[in-house]
């Protein structure tokens, strides 16, 4: 019996007959079970009360969410559960294997500062079409943010050390959406995410699933809504500043005033970007990386002056659509340059 791992059970309205052969598969095989009534319905009470002979209940008033439900349970556990070395989150669907929950509970012990998640094979025939749909396209997005490729971004079987759960119960979000903001808060403080492969199990083409196809994805995608808008907002403010300065100086006929402009319009960008996504622009311990973000944005906007003056004055093409094609053609140049050099490693900026 596993005892140095404790096995974390969010439930609301549960399906009673999946959830009780989920138990039996546990039985025996953790000495620790940590079950969150997330809120059910006032039916479940005699079902939870039964379960207390089997594991430890806790019980929300009333349905607060996933996150909410997994930040209880790890908050309880710190408090509780001394001696544990790995949290191991699972769905009470039972379409998590026993011997793929020992796996990433082991990862999770031999790196301690670690998020472990198991992913699931979307190739197989078994998988229903929303949830590939839904997960390939979380992924792209995911990656095309943080430059990194997490290949189920959706899955329910998540372990942790007591040490990394401290961190993750500071990350906003109640819902499903907190998930997905664990995984976004990983690649900014610089927490690995290691991948397990688990058995893909799909029990009645996940009929039961308490996932709402529209408000959860709704509050999934918004989180990466406001996570581009915090790298977009910074590149509005320059372009602003860009247009002011430049009617300020006249700029119209003047080489030299114009990369002047670009360059300071370039400085505003970079100091909100840097307020603004400090976790995500700052890399810990790696000066050499810092370096290279203010050494391709110090060039960006050198280079671009001469190119914006070429569009605008020789060419006639409108002054802010200049800009704008300039800055896009020139952030895709220099991320091929830098990626092909050996910087595919840093993060988006």
């Amino acid at each position: 019996m596993n005892s140095e791992i404790l096995i974390i059970i969010p439930a609301y309205n549960p399906p009673i007959k999946l959830f009780d052969a989920l138990l039996e598969k546990l039985d025996g095989a953790f000495k620790n079970i940590l079950v969150i009534n997330d809120g059910s319905d006032e039916s479940y009470d005699k079902y939870f009360k039964k379960l207390e002979r089997k594991c430890h209940v806790l019980r929300h008033e009333y349905n607060m969410g996933k996150g909410k439900a997994i930040k209880t349970a790890y908050s309880y556990a710190l408090d509780n559960y001394k001696g544990i070395a790995s949290y191991v989150v699972i769905d009470c669907d039972n379409q998590h294997d026993v011997e793929d929950m020992i796996k990433c509970c082991q990862k999770s012990i031999e790196n301690p500062n670690s998020l472990v998640i198991g992913v699931r094979d979307f190739s197989l025939d078994n998988v229903p079409f929303k949830s590939k749909f839904g997960n390939t396209l979380t992924r792209n997005i995911f990656k095309w943010l943080f430059n990194k490729t997490i290949s189920d971004t959706q899955t329910g079987l998540r372990a942790v050390t007591p040490e990394v759960a401290k961190k993750l119960l500071n990350i906003p979000g109640e819902r499903y959406n907190y998930e997905l903001k664990c995984l976004m808060t990983c690649c900014e403080e610089n927490i690995p995410i290691i991948e397990v492969p688990i058995k893909t199990i799909y029990i009645d083409n996940n009929k039961e699933s308490r996932f709402n196809p529209i408000n959860d994805s709704i509050l999934i995608y918004k989180e990466f809504i406001n996570y581009y808008l915090r790298l977009f907002i910074p590149y509005i403010i320059s372009l602003i500043t860009f247009l002011c300065i430049f009617y300020l100086l006249n700029s119209n006929d003047d080489l030299k005033a114009l990369i002047l402009t670009n360059s300071i319009s370039g400085i505003i960008n970079i100091i909100f970007n840097v307020l603004m996504n400090y976790k995500n622009i700052y890399i810990h311990n790696n000066i050499g990386n810092n370096l290279v973000y203010i050494l391709k944005k110090v060039l960006k906007y050198f280079i671009a002056g001469f190119f914006i003056y070429i569009l605008y004055n020789l060419l006639n093409v409108n002054l802010l659509l200049s800009k704008v094609l300039i800055d896009i053609l020139l952030t895709i140049i220099i991320y091929i340059i830098f990626r092909n050099v050996g910087f595919n490693s840093e993060k988006k900026n």
